[in-house]
């Protein structure tokens, strides 16, 4: 079983609509990319498995979602203009202010930003004591020079961040755990340990803010390399940039002076007399980047019990974007296609996904596409077979089908999606 060559993988990404360069119709945007009712499904679950490891299954991080358009003074003062990062050329417009004039806008570089902006928000509503963390999901925009046919390099993409508030003591510690966290969540979404390269960034090579980064790369089956994440030691530089009153602050980075903000990043920790500046932890993943490395390791051509060879997707069940497909061959068998919605309505119970139903058509065909496009699980319904309450369920990933009663195929479901 080997990992399909990257340009195969992508032929069949155009073809099955994962993705697809954005106007299309109209030659297409560099950098910018359309998923098609496959890739967004894929996307979906990649964010709900990441949500689920950062949020729901920790109990001092919470999530927000902040908007897109970004004042230029966060852009300044987060470092994100001038000297420091003159190639991303933010993408600039204007709105109208209060007073009905013209005013400059940003769409914002990363998300990052804006959950620095609501570090004060949310210690007001939530009253946390450190550590804690800010989650957040959401698009960014860069006017990236040279970027990808694919999506890896681009002008809109999708980040998955976490800002991670520590005592400055402490940095050192959380940064290794979230290091350890991020390979064990990766190697969850299906990919080979073997193929993610760590790279300690070299000192020379940091962003401004950071005083030591990892990158989380991916080795595609060609050898090239993408990052897919950093975990970066952002120290003070943001919660320092951001307040307005820096002179009741001991700061370490070197921040601009900021007479505008009306925040106080800091925090007081219990029985302490003095406010605290946090430092921060930062593990940032791309969507996009995520997704093309899922893909990448997924799509293999396998052996079969039912032919020679065949490509599988064979992706991780709870990423898969069809979880089950309901086959009826014969479109005149009433029994079946009764059958086949009443069982899709007990599926679609089990699964946050979706659920479908085909009818007619060769099974030799759909169980081609199915596997193409990952579906774990392909049943046959056929009348002869219900008035035994016999239905046919064939495995993905070994290809192999077997006769069950429909309460041991939803028990064996579960199982997989519970």
């Amino acid at each position: 079983m080997n990992r399909l060559p990257p340009e195969e993988v992508l032929a069949i990404c155009e073809r099955i609509g994962i993705f697809r360069s954005s106007c299309s119709i109209y030659g297409g945007m560099p950098g910018i990319f359309d998923y098609g009712p496959l890739g967004s499904e894929i996307k979906i679950h990649l964010r709900k498995a990441w949500w689920q490891t950062m949020v729901y299954d920790r109990d001092d991080v919470y999530g927000i979602e902040a908007a897109l358009l970004t004042s230029p003074l966060l852009h300044e003062h987060s470092g994100f203009l001038g000297a420091n990062y003159e190639e991303f050329c933010v993408f600039e417009t204007h709105i109208k202010d209060k007073n009905n004039h013209l005013s400059p806008c940003h769409l914002r570089v990363t998300t990052a930003q804006h959950s620095f902006a609501n570090f004060d928000n949310v210690l007001e509503w939530n009253n946390p004591t450190l550590p804690f963390g800010i989650a957040q999901i959401g698009k960014a925009f860069r006017n990236e020079q040279q970027v990808t046919d694919f999506p890896v390099r681009m002008r809109e993409f999708e980040q998955m961040e976490l800002q991670y508030f520590v005592p400055a003591e402490d940095t050192r510690k959380w940064h290794e755990f979230w290091l350890k966290q991020r390979l064990v969540w990766w190697e969850q979404q299906g990919i080979n340990l073997q193929h993610l390269i760590v790279d300690d960034v070299v000192a020379d090579e940091l962003a401004h803010y950071s005083s030591k980064t990892y990158d989380i790369h991916y080795k595609q089956p060609n050898g090239d390399i993408f990052e897919i994440e950093g975990i970066a030691d952002r120290g003070d530089f943001d919660c320092g940039s951001h307040s307005g009153s820096q002179d009741k602050l001991h700061i370490n980075s070197s921040v601009l002076p900021n007479n505008v903000s009306t925040a106080l990043m800091a925090i007081k920790q219990p029985g302490a007399k003095t406010l605290l500046t946090p430092y921060a932890i930062e593990p940032a993943a791309g969507v996009d980047r995520g997704l093309m490395a899922v893909l990448f390791e997924s799509f293999v051509c396998t052996d079969s019990s039912d032919g020679p060879s065949r490509i599988v997707l064979r992706i991780k069940p709870h990423l898969a974007p069809v979880k089950a497909c309901l086959h009826v061959p014969d479109s005149d068998a009433t029994l079946s296609i009764q059958s086949a919605s009443i069982i899709k309505q007990k599926l679609q119970r089990l699964t946050d996904g979706k659920i479908t139903i085909k009818i007619g058509g060769k099974k030799n065909k759909a169980t081609k596409y199915h596997d193409e496009i990952g579906t774990p699980f392909f049943i046959t319904l056929e009348d002869g077979m219900l008035n035994d309450n016999i239905i046919l369920v064939r495995e993905r990933d070994t290809g192999v089908t077997e006769q069950m009663l429909p309460e041991q195929f939803y028990t064996c479901f579960k199982s997989v999606y519970s």
